[in-house]
Order: structure tokens, then C-alpha cells, then sequence
């Protein structure tokens, strides 16, 4: 019955998102296999098995916040022609959507599964965490090239925050990395937004700061959904709203766009 609801929901969306732009607005391959290929490595992780759904709903919007950043800074890196950032946006937000709609289905159909997540084999862990890996190192490079992704400052604060989780935390390392480094990550959001508002007006030195919120964030959600896949364990434990986290995070983008765009003025 869950099943066929969902499918029923689908399709009226589908309805509304035609008759809201036309559908093909809403459709796009690459994004689409950026969310299918980490649902892939999920069920990997667990052998193909239905608990695979548990390990989706845990993935899926760090994930699309994955896909978002790594378009973001592709815009970033060629603002040469305004108009074509609105269709860039619209893809980029894209992978969101899709990430929203999978976590949502995952998160209902996962309440009647009773089974134990399985615990995978060697093989399995690099697997499916190499499959995530691959997956952004490609994304990367067919955006802007893999050398847009490496700045050092981001580097260190993700690196400061992940002794600090290390040294402080009472859980295993993959629990303490894979559910505090999300959050962690906005501390250099943090950093990143009092260097672009101390520096408005020389739009040279936003970049820079820019890189700093977006590559810190980007480094912990990778690192974390990398530890997820390779310990699917850990799916099961609580951990806050991935929801709530995600709106965050578009606030975050959006505060980031505006004040590039400000700078411009």
C-alpha cells in the first residue's frame, strides 16, 4: 500500500510540475545519476538488500547538498555570463529536488523495516564508498576541474574539525565523523561569510572567502556520507533533522548568492 501511495504521489507531482513549467524543465540526466549512483552504492553496502532503503534515507540529502555545492562553485567559476546563471541555478537546485523526493519515500517506506542492518564485508565498505568517491571526483572534474575543489584553508579547517570530533568524541570514529561533521562544517561556513562581508567592496577578495564556506562544507558532507557507505552500522542511530539541516544550508547558498550579486552593484 506505502508503495503504491508513493507511486500515485509521484505521478500527480509529475502533473503539477507540468502544467507548473513543463516537465522537461524539471528533468536532468546528470543530476538524476548523481542521486542514483550513491542509492546504488547504499544497497551495495548491504548486499541488495531491503535494509538498503535505510542506509538511502541517511544518505540522500548529504548527497544532494554534495551535488548542489559542486555546482555552486562551478557557477562560481564562470561568471562571465549572467545569463546563463539562472539556467546553471535551476540544475543546481535540481539535485536537491530529486535528493528531497528520494529521502522523503526512503524515510516512509523505512518505518516498517524490522530487519538489522546487515554488516558488510571489506569488500563491500570500499565498494560502496569508492563509488562515492569516483562519483565526485568525476562531478568535479566535469564541472570545472578537479583543481577548483582544492583550497588549503578550507583543508585545514576540515581537517582542525575533525581532530577536534576525534579528540572530544566517546563514540567509535565512524559514528563521530559521519554524524558530527555536517554540522561541524558551518563553522567554516561561518568563516567564510565575515570574510565576504568584510571584503564587498572588492569583489576580487569574495572568491576567496566564498571558497572557504563552500569547500568546508562540501570536504565534511563528502568525508561524511563516505563514512556512512563504508559503515552502514551507523544509519540507525538518531541523529538530528537532515531536513532542517538542508534548509540551512539553502539559506546559507542563498546569502552566499546575494551578497556576490551586491558586490557587483
Amino acid at each position: 500500500m506505502k508503495v503504491f501511495s508513493l507511486v500515485l504521489a509521484l505521478a500527480i507531482l509529475c502533473v503539477a510540475l507540468n502544467f507548473a513549467a513543463g516537465l522537461s524543465v524539471f528533468v536532468d540526466l546528470v543530476s538524476i545519476a548523481f542521486i542514483a549512483l550513491p542509492v546504488f552504492a547504499a544497497f551495495v553496502a548491504q548486499g541488495f538488500k531491503i535494509q538498503g532503503i535505510q542506509v538511502v534515507r541517511d544518505i540522500t540529502i548529504q548527497v544532494a547538498i554534495v551535488g548542489m555545492l559542486i555546482g555552486l562553485v562551478g557557477i562560481l567559476q564562470n561568471m562571465s555570463d549572467p545569463q546563463a546563471l539562472g539556467p546553471a541555478y535551476a540544475i543546481m537546485f535540481l539535485v536537491v529536488l530529486y535528493g528531497f523526493i528520494v529521502s522523503g519515500a526512503c524515510s516512509l517506506l523505512s518505518a516498517n523495516i524490522s530487519e538489522a542492518l546487515v554488516t558488510p564485508s571489506i569488500g563491500q565498505r570500499v565498494l560502496s564508498s569508492g563509488l562515492w568517491l569516483v562519483l565526485c571526483a568525476l562531478a568535479m572534474s566535469g564541472v570545472s576541474g578537479l583543481f577548483a575543489f582544492l583550497d588549503l584553508a578550507s583543508f585545514l579547517i576540515f581537517a582542525a574539525l575533525s581532530l577536534a570530533i576525534l579528540g572530544t568524541s566517546s563514540s567509535k570514529w565512524p559514528k563521530a565523523l559521519a554524524q558530527s561533521l555536517p554540522a561541524a562544517g558551518f563553522v567554516g561556513v561561518l568563516i567564510g561569510v565575515i570574510g565576504m562581508f568584510q571584503n564587498m567592496a572588492d569583489p576580487k577578495s569574495i572568491g576567496p572567502a566564498m571558497a572557504i564556506s563552500l569547500l568546508t562544507l562540501l570536504y565534511c558532507n563528502t568525508v561524511s556520507v563516505g563514512v556512512k557507505l563504508a559503515f552502514p552500522e551507523i544509519a540507525l542511530e538518531k541523529s538530528p533533522s537532515q531536513f532542517t539541516y538542508l534548509g540551512f544550508v539553502l539559506l546559507f547558498v542563498m546569502l552566499a548568492t546575494a551578497i556576490l550579486l551586491l558586490s557587483f552593484v
